[in-house]
């Protein structure tokens, strides 16, 4: 018996791993750890020894250097301490002379020698005759001295001479007259070039440096650095880190300031606050060691490889026979196996089996295939034919009363034995009610194998699916596909047996309300309560769907006339305008049905578009009613489509014009403000009035792109007026409820040049005001940029004292139908006064709007108005007549 490629593997990995421990193994490994010991270790002790050496030849350069420094220092301070007893003794011109000329004559690293008097200015130096005044007062080494009688040999930092021209390090000691007084400063100067050019004669390697720096932090002479480094500061580097812990040492430093490391040694000058510091490059010390490391590496690794392929082919050798052994095993043990799972499997499978044999015996069947068909244990264990299987299970009623209870052509199928050619597939249902899916494949031999599977969660899950794509999963309804679908039917019945139907389209008012007042779980129980109620008014053979939100459609099959189609719509009116009690809220909305009848439509589109211009006339009608589609309306729904085309390129066409109406102090009789009124001037139609054209533009959703262009171009008008005047905007919902508005009124007023407080937005009392959904973060957030704003038509809205609280207005503006009625009706008058003192405590703004007669005028003004604006005062003015107005003075002359 052979094993599959995968247990051969398995077999070769368990001999390796059988093979691999051995002596020779170890052996192998421990020879390998030895070569690399040898010659790690071999290179660290290379390496110490190439540093040791290094740190040692720099630290002898040192104390060489130090030598020279102090030598050359001490010789200076011998000459100034010579000069400084012939500054008392009266010979200091004579023996400055005698130093000079030594001094020129030598050929060491002091480069000038300088008098200075004792106002700082050069008297004498050797390099030259002193032909015009130069001031040295300024210099360190001079101030130092004239201020600290006890100043010793002071060691300056690196200056460029103002005499000589030259970079000098001054070694400056003070002149005093016999009498102690001062008398000026005597300077010796070294030549930081000299000092350099020696410390460059010693060979300290590529890259090799050195430096000599002041306890003062500044460098005094330097040689190898890849920068000139005389007269830079080393404050906080890693060489006084470094004097901070000791006098002298060594250190690898890092090349921060060329990018060389270098192992550097460092002392400091003994008796002089200088430090010495000196280094040769990484590279120029560990050059050799770094080369040797590559070579002995490389040899390692090569008799590495050596002895790991020797212990490799010993472990293959031995892994060869611990092979060939467990094979042997394996295959015995896999063939005991092989029986024994598959035995398993078949009993454990999901699905039935069943294999006949050319003979037309049952030769296998597991205990899956058992359960589903419903046998006796024992009635398989006697491996049956396969035609008295059949006889069993159609005789215990399998299949139903003679065979009804599956599909007839699996009947004929079952019936026929094996007489016929094979069903390869198909599907039946047991009497349990269990949906079998029985398929079959013929054996090359002869014969055939059978598998059953349960397919009952399946089928259920597929008409579950099915059922919800043809029905609204909150009200069960049939939704928008199914309802297509059920037209679609209707409409090919209708020309076939020559019968009617009409189609209705129910939208629920006031519905949003609810919504947005009660909240949303409230809405969807509502919905389904308004579902329930619609399936009361129709009979069975109707159709009702949800089509989406709060609209609902309705198919009246059976139409016997207009009069059927009229009284189910006045029925669902009734019922569904009766009030509802959800969780404990008394709910009362109402209903608009536009109808259309199969015969005045053409197809499925011709029919929605029918019932929609019927819902159409009911909704700007009043709504909670009805309305059956009659070809006049079809004729007015074409103007209204009409006019929204025209009103879509209006703006491009500059058909729309602002006129402005004044609105004036009741107490001033001057302007306040100025309200800015759309007026559309089309080319055909002339002057379109605003309450035929703006609730159109609010329904196709233009309103908010008029309102914006009302905003940029009233402002930008309004710009050129008296600063004390006013531009007054009304927004519409639209607008209002745009998340850009506040970026579209700053974008205005930048544009415009008008400031924030000239600018009044009017909101109407439609706009409902509440914290969750922002109207009232928007409205901060437009006071907050100092633009006012105005409640417009107060009274007629859902406004409340909630509203007033959440916001307080800048002005309240009195809606005119209570203005108009103030002379004949007390109670108008009281109402108006009533919303003057409610502004007046809100520290509000009141506008009697639509003041047309003197009187109520002089009411308005009695009842406590601030403002007021009407036919009375002007009418709305074109851009040039209210410029004019303004420039006038603006002075309201109706006013008594």
């Amino acid at each position: 018996m052979t094993t599959s490629k995968t247990q051969q593997g398995r077999l070769l990995r368990g001999a390796w791993l059988r093979a691999i421990p051995h002596a020779t193994t170890f052996f192998g490994l421990a020879m390998i750890a030895l070569i690399w010991g040898a010659v790690e270790f071999n290179l660290r002790y290379e390496r110490e020894q190439s540093v040791r050496a290094a740190i040692q030849s720099t630290d002898n350069l040192g104390r060489a250097f130090e030598d020279q420094i102090i030598r050359t220092i001490k010789a200076n301070d011998r000459i100034l301490r010579l000069l400084q007893l012939a500054s008392i003794n009266g010979t200091l011109a004579a023996d400055f002379e005698r130093w000079a000329n030594e001094i020129d004559q030598s050929n060491d690293l002091t480069a000038q020698l300088t008098l200075i008097d004792a106002r700082g200015q050069l008297v004498a130096t050797n390099l030259g005759t002193v032909t015009k005044a130069t001031d040295l007062s300024d210099r360190d080494y001079f101030t130092v001295h004239r201020d600290s009688p006890e100043a010793g040999l002071y060691i300056a930092k690196p200056v460029l001479g103002r005499f000589s021209g030259r970079a000098m390090i001054p070694l400056a000691r003070a002149l005093r007259t016999q009498y102690g007084a001062f008398a000026g400063v005597i300077v010796a100067s070294i030549s930081p070039a000299k000092l350099s050019q020696f410390y460059e004669s010693v060979d300290l390697g590529a890259n090799g440096a050195v430096n000599l720096v002041g306890f003062d932090h500044i460098v005094r002479a330097s040689a190898g650095m890849k920068v000139d480094l005389v007269g830079t500061p080393m404050a906080g580097t890693e060489l006084f880190r470094q004097l901070e812990k000791a006098r002298a040492g060594a250190y690898l430093s890092r090349g921060f300031i060329d990018g060389v490391r270098r192992y550097t040694s460092f002392r400091t000058i003994e008796g002089f606050p200088l430090a010495l510091w000196i280094g040769r490059s990484e590279a120029d010390i560990l050059g050799a060691y770094w080369q040797n490391s590559y070579s002995y590496r490389l040899i390692a690794t090569g008799l590495s490889l050596f002895v790991l392929m020797v212990v490799l082919m010993s472990v293959r050798h031995r892994a060869g026979f611990e092979s060939a052994r467990e094979e042997l095993r394996v295959s015995e043990t896999l063939a005991r196996d092989k029986s024994h799972e598959l035995e398993l499997t078949l009993h454990h499978m999901s699905q039935g089996i069943m294999m006949i044999d050319k003979d037309a015996n049952v030769a296998l069947m597991n205990n899956r295939a058992i359960a589903l068909l419903g046998l006796p244990e024992d009635f398989i264990a006697t491996r049956p034919k396969f035609d008295d299987l059949v006889a069993h299970q159609w005789s215990s009623g399998e299949f139903g009363p003679d065979g009804t209870g599956v599909d007839p052509k699996v009947r004929d199928y079952i019936k026929a034995g094996l007489e016929v050619p094979i069903l390869t597939e198909y599907e039946r249902v047991r009497p349990d009610g269990t949906v079998l899916e029985v398929r079959s494949v013929l054996l090359p031999e002869g014969g055939f194998v059978r598998t059953f599977t349960d397919i009952s969660e399946r089928k259920r899950n597929e008409d579950k699916i099915a059922h919800m794509a043809h029905h609204d999963p909150l009200t069960g309804l049939a939704n928008r596909v199914l309802l297509r679908s059920e037209i679609d039917a209707a409409l090919k019945r209708a020309r076939r047996l020559d019968e009617e139907f009409a189609l209705l389209l129910v939208d629920l008012d006031r519905f949003k309300a609810v919504n947005d007042t009660l909240g949303h779980p409230v809405g969807d129980a509502l919905l389904r309560e308004v579902a329930q109620r619609l399936k009361s008014c129709v009979r069975e053979t109707d159709t009702v769907a949800r089509l989406g939100g709060d609209e609902f459609a309705i198919i009246q099959t059976l139409v016997e006339g207009r009069d059927s189609i009229e009284v189910l719509g006045r029925r669902i009116v009734e019922r569904v305008s009766a009030p509802y009690t959800i969780e404990g809220h008394r709910v009362t909305i109402g209903t608009s049905i536009g109808i259309a009848r199969s015969g005045d439509s053409a197809d499925i589109e011709e029919l929605f578009q029918n019932a929609d211009v019927a819902l159409y006339r009911v909704k700007t009608g009043g709504r909670n009613n009805y309305c059956v589609f009659e070809l006049a309306l079809d004729v007015e729904a074409q103007a209204r489509r009409k006019l929204e085309a025209e009103l879509r390129v209006a703006i491009e066409r500059d058909e729309f014009e602002i006129h402005y109406q004044p609105l004036f102090n009741l107490g001033t009789s001057q302007v306040a403000g100025v309200e800015a009124l759309l007026r559309w001037n089309h080319p055909l139609r002339g002057r379109v009035s605003p309450a035929e054209f703006m609730p159109l533009a609010e329904e196709v959703g233009l309103m908010a792109a008029i309102d914006t262009w009302v905003l940029e171009n009233a402002t930008a008008e309004a710009a050129r007026w008296p600063r004390a005047v006013r531009i007054a905007v009304n927004l519409s919902p639209a607008k209002f409820k745009r998340r850009n508005l506040v970026e579209a009124v700053q974008h205005a007023l930048s544009a415009s040049g008008l400031a924030p407080q000239r600018l009044e937005l009017e909101i109407s009392e439609r706009i409902p005001l509440r914290e969750d959904d922002g109207s009232v973060a928007a409205l901060r957030a437009l006071r907050a940029l100092g633009v006012r704003i105005a409640l417009d038509d107060f009274g007629t809205g859902s406004t409340s004292l909630a509203d007033l609280r959440a916001f307080r207005f800048d002005n309240i503006k009195i809606d005119q139908s209570f203005v108009a009625e103030m002379e004949a009706r007390p109670e108008c008058a009281a109402i108006v006064a009533a919303i003057a003192g409610l502004g007046q405590s809100l520290g509000s703004d009141t506008t009697a709007e639509g003041v047309e007669t003197t009187t109520q005028a002089q009411l308005a003004r009695a009842a406590g108005c601030t403002q007021a604006q009407g036919y009375l005062y002007s009418r709305p003015l074109t851009a040039s007549a209210i410029a004019a107005l303004l420039r006038e003075g603006g002075e309201a002359r109706a006013v008594a």
